[in-house]
């Protein structure tokens, strides 16, 4: 064996001796990830050119520039990382940062496009150009990298960036005197593989002094998996396309058919892998337990659960979404989500890519929900299949056992017991549910079990609400209805006494009407689905509305007495106002004896047509005016009222644009005061335009 092959060979066992280094003791070690990759690029390169040197010398000129490209991007990969290292990760996401990286790739494309044309490749003058470029650009990466680097972190790098820039400092005047004379059969290049090997023991020795708590970042899981799986099928084209060359060489007549057949297949094999969830699912797995101290990213982990818990993706039920996001934390496609009903059992309540199941309710004193509610274990069905006696005598129902898709039960865990449990789907990588993968889906199983609480509190305030909204619309009707049998039942009390009398014969019909049409109307507001619009606004004369008012307001005692100071016109709905008006006489006389005095005032002041309705009656107290008057469901009358008649009053007068206050006095009487924006009369004696007023007057 030639000299130069045996130097190329020691790189070989060099690089491999440092990539197993790393793999097997310093993979923790921030950027370790790029020292294996880098590792492995330059064991390739050394063992190819080894051999290349000892049996196919003519084609090292063919191969040479590839196999370059490959081992100096490893190593830029290694600079970039302790670049994105540097001040503390600040660089990190860095806009300089993002343009080393970016010109590195750029630049590595460009000098990789000729060396793969065969007629470039082969010529000695633009391998020995391109060479120099990349040996230049390794060298501004290592000044840049070393430089970049905090002084108090300097010296675990140190070693590297000596080492590194060694070894392109030295390829820097091979291939300078390759562009100069043209020839590759020098002691420079026969040393080339012994001074890459003295390098390596530089390398490990910086990748050992990295302190494995440095506060710079982790690679990316995601950037990790990509990046070895294009790697991969680097790898897997260059060897395919080996075997292409030799299937054509070795063939003879029918070596060309033979190489597209095979490369068609090598394309097809490649493509369902790429397709392939469940290799992908492996791959990841793969990756985890061996280039990782843990298997998970929590804080990626966390975020994916979280934000899948709290999407408000209408499209997809919480349930669904709930399986779908313990699921994930576990390569799972799919579940059934078993929640607690107020009997006490556990019924599905969601699944996912496992049909429709018809299974029997788990009652609250089963032994599955005994066992989940006492240990609050994750139990690997798999496993119980093999060893039951783990569970510790634990039955498990039929439906869980005889379907082999079940992989792992979850309990949905609170401080006051079992909400729940998540039966989950045999992931896509199937394997035994390990000591951190318990942990995860544990803690994850009782964040799930507080959003399932949450939504549950959720939907039984809604229904709350929808039965406070369907008791307070039966209050406003009953209210309507105890009003309108109030006005007959004195029409019936005073029919003996009054039957002969035309005028309370007349009176007693008007009182049916008005019955009716209010009857008429809340039955048109029930019919109607939609809110009911505004009745049309009319011109109402308030002396004449007074003046009905107190004659629909003669069968009950005190009879109210009418003084007008000012007449006045308002704008409005006419028979709203005069409910208004109906509710507080009626509420002055239930309140004042046969002997007081109910007293209606109207005169006008500035812009406001302002009407008084005042008793000497009991009064109220100051406590329920300052708290309680004008809110829904709160009377003075005991059982003989619905609280409903002031809030109805105040509404109503808002959306006239009015207000209504009201004084009043234990003992001493209650008075209300109506404030209304008026009509200003126009010359012609008719109602003009409102008088614009503000409602603190």
């Amino acid at each position: 064996m030639p000299i130069v092959s045996i130097s190329y060979l020691a790189a070989a066992v060099a690089f491999l001796t440092l990539g197993g280094l790393v793999l097997v003791s310093w993979r923790n070690r921030p950027g370790a990830i790029w020292v294996l990759a880098a590792s492995f690029l330059s064991f390739v390169w050394a063992l190819s050119l080894a051999l290349l040197t000892w049996q196919f010398p003519e084609r090292i000129a063919v191969s040479l520039g590839v196999l370059e490209v490959a081992r100096n991007a490893g190593w830029f990969a290694v600079l970039l990382s302790i670049l994105a290292l540097g001040s503390g990760g600040a660089y990190l996401h860095s806009r300089s940062l993002r343009i080393w990286i970016a010109l590195t790739a750029a630049f590595l494309v460009a000098v990789s496009i000729p060396l793969v044309v065969p007629g470039w490749a082969a010529e000695g003058r633009w391998l020995a150009t391109a060479s120099l470029l990349m040996t230049i650009a390794g060298l501004v990466l290592v000044e840049q990298a070393y430089r970049n680097m905090p002084p108090q972190r300097r010296a675990s790098v140190k070693l590297l960036a000596l080492g590194l820039g060694g070894m392109f400092a030295f390829d820097l005047f091979l291939f300078a005197d390759l562009a100069l004379f043209g020839g590759l059969n020098t002691p420079t290049w026969q040393a080339r593989g012994f001074v890459n090997a003295l390098v390596v023991p530089l390398i490990a020795v910086s990748v050992k002094r990295r302190s494995l708590h440095s506060g710079g970042p982790a690679i990316s899981r995601h950037l990790l998996f990509h990046t070895a799986a294009l790697t991969g099928i680097g790898v897997y084209l260059l060897a395919v396309g080996g075997a292409g060359y030799y299937l054509r060489e070795a063939g003879g007549d029918i070596g060309a058919l033979v190489q597209v057949t095979f490369l068609f297949g090598a394309a097809l094999i490649l493509a369902l892998m790429l397709f392939s969830t469940t290799f992908r699912a492996r791959l990841r797995v793969l990756f985890s337990k061996h280039l990782f101290k843990y298997r998970y990213d929590y804080r990626e982990e966390w975020l994916r659960f979280t934000e899948q818990l709290s999407s408000q993706n209408t499209a997809s039920p919480f349930n669904e979404r709930a399986i779908r996001a313990i699921a994930e934390l576990a390569d799972s496609p799919g579940g059934l989500l078993w929640i607690g009903g107020e009997d006490g059992s556990f019924s599905v309540q969601g699944a996912r890519h496992l049909g429709k199941p018809n299974h029997p309710p788990e009652e609250g004193t089963s032994p599955l929900v005994e066992f989940l509610t006492r240990t609050g274990w994750v139990i690997d069905v798999p496993e119980y299949r093999a060893e039951p006696e783990i569970y510790g005598g634990l039955e498990l129902p039929d439906w869980l056992l005889k379907d082999t898709r079940h992989w792992a039960v979850i309990p949905l865990l609170k401080a006051d017991g079992l909400v729940g449990f998540v039966v989950l789907q045999t992931p896509l990588a199937p394997r035994r549910i390990e000591w951190e993968e318990r942990d995860l889906l544990k803690t994850a199983g009782r964040q799930l079990a507080v959003y399932v609480a949450l939504v549950r509190t959720s939907e039984a305030l809604m229904e709350a609400r929808q039965f406070e909204t369907f008791h307070r619309l039966s209050a406003f009707i009953v209210h309507d209805l105890k009003n309108i049998s109030a006005q007959l039942s004195l029409i019936c009390s005073n029919a003996e006494r009054h039957r002969d009398n035309p005028e309370f014969v007349a009176d007693a019909f008007r009182t049916v009407a008005n019955a009716r049409d209010r009857l008429e109307r809340t039955q048109a507001q029930l019919r109607n689905v939609q809110p009911r619009a505004e009745a049309p606004r009319k011109v109402i004369p308030l002396r004449e509305l007074l003046k009905e008012v107190i004659a629909q307001s003669q069968a009950a005692q005190p009879i109210p007495s009418l003084e007008v100071q000012a007449d006045a016109e308002v704008s409005g709905d006419r028979e709203a106002l005069k409910n208004v008006l109906l509710h507080l006489v009626r509420n002055a006389q239930e309140a004042t004896p046969d002997s007081g005095q109910i007293h209606l005032t109207l005169y006008t002041e500035e812009g406001w047509a302002i009407m008084l309705v005042a008793d000497d009656g009991a009064g109220m107290d100051e406590d329920f005016l300052r708290q309680r008057i004008f809110r829904p469901f709160q009377t003075t009358k005991g059982n003989a009222g619905m609280g409903i008649g002031l809030y109805e009053a105040r509404d109503q007068i808002m959306r006239m644009g009015g207000r209504i206050d009201v004084h009043s006095q234990l003992g001493a009487g209650t008075r209300f005061t109506i404030r209304l924006p008026r009509l200003t009369p126009r010359p012609d004696g008719r109602s003009g335009s409102q008088t614009q007023v503000t409602n603190d007057g």
